[in-house]
């Protein structure tokens, strides 16, 4: 018995060796390592989890192209000049590849008081006034170079933490029972007992609960003072002002998994998730129907329309590679929808852009 293993090994050895271009006389001693070998004291199976998801060997490969999307940029400095709709920033960040950027306000621009979070007027805004900003990540190409600003903040005292704008990635309990919030600006704050949490601009009552995937929000964080408790999971925040959430829900999806605002849906086996030229395909009607609308299908034109409540959200044929939304051009999905087995699959980037979903990493 070991002369025949011994025999194997060798036989290996030489084959390894002449696979490579080596020769048996340069070939050095060969350790055989099984798959479930430990690695520095732990034990890798061949399906070891990548990131939060186990990923087998043999898994397709898929992107989702939601979690590219860029953030707004905080830049900041002082309003060199203010003009109807426009402000001239002075850029003070040392790294910043700009001296000056130019701030388009419209309709849209939320201008805060950095304090409070009241709404402040462009024409309050103060010559030479310390200014924050949260610019879309598209520039032109002009010097200075001009971009659309989000949110601005104004009235900031000196020596004051200025209160971060951002989009929640995540929300998840610490080891004390703490909420955390991970944001997509690589910031993670903790709402403590005395955080306070207030919507903008309405009464309505808002809790720690209403703080999900997708929520944008701005952020005070506690000061750091010499003998305070620093905080593991991120920074303590103060308090928390919410606004009115953009999105229809939220949603977590892979190969072996669908859960739309947290609640996992069952899928069938002719409803499982695959992928197709890169993209990971979803079943169309589970995904709609757990967001709360309403499938109508017509199975003699193949037409397949999507009501909220009496008003159409869009439509589309089955096999089709456009969508008629109500715009003035068709959206073009990303992979055409497919039936499969009786149930049609749509691209999970074009079912979030579609159904106004976040995605969840």
């Amino acid at each position: 018995m070991k002369t025949t293993m011994k025999k194997a090994f060798v036989t290996l050895t030489a084959v390894s060796c002449l696979a490579c271009g080596a020769s048996l006389a340069s070939a050095q001693p060969v350790q055989i390592i099984p798959i479930s070998a430990p690695i520095q004291g732990e034990v890798v199976p061949i399906s070891a989890p990548i990131g939060e998801e186990i990923v087998p060997i043999s898994a397709p490969a898929y992107e989702i192209a939601q979690q590219h999307k860029l953030a707004s940029i905080r830049v900041y400095g002082q309003a060199a000049q203010i003009e109807e709709n426009r402000i001239t920033l002075e850029n003070e960040n040392e790294n910043a590849e700009f001296p000056s950027i130019v701030l388009n306000i419209s309709e849209d621009t939320r201008i805060l008081n950095a304090v409070d979070g009241l709404p402040v007027k462009l024409a309050d805004i103060r010559e030479n006034e310390t200014v924050y900003a949260y610019v879309g990540p598209a520039m032109t190409k002009s010097l200075p170079p001009i971009s659309n600003a989000e949110l601005i903040l104004v009235g900031i005292p000196a020596d004051f933490a200025v209160p971060t704008y951002a989009e929640v990635e995540s929300v998840e309990k610490n080891e004390a029972g703490q909420v955390v919030v991970h944001t997509n600006r690589e910031e993670s704050f903790v709402v403590g007992e005395d955080t306070a949490i207030f919507p903008f601009l309405t009464k309505n009552i808002v809790t720690v609960d209403d703080i999900r995937p997708g929520t944008k929000l701005l952020a005070w964080p506690q000061a750091v003072l010499d003998g305070s408790k620093p905080v593991a999971d991120g920074k303590l925040a103060t308090k928390m002002m919410l606004f009115a959430y953009d999105y229809k829900g939220f949603a977590e999806v892979g190969l072996d998994k669908l859960a739309i605002n947290g609640e996992a849906i069952e899928l069938g086996e002719s409803e499982q998730p695959y992928v197709q030229n890169g993209q990971l395909m979803l079943p169309f009607r589970k995904f709609a129907e757990a967001l709360g609308l309403e499938i109508k299908w017509d199975g003699e034109s193949r037409n397949i329309t999507v009501l909220n409540g009496d008003a159409t959200v869009y439509s589309f044929k089955t096999g089709a590679s456009q969508v008629e939304n109500g715009g003035e051009e068709p959206y073009e999905l990303r992979e055409a929808s497919f039936v499969k087995d009786g149930v049609t699959f749509v691209a999970a980037d074009d079912q979030f852009e579609l159904n106004g979903v976040k995605y969840v990493k």
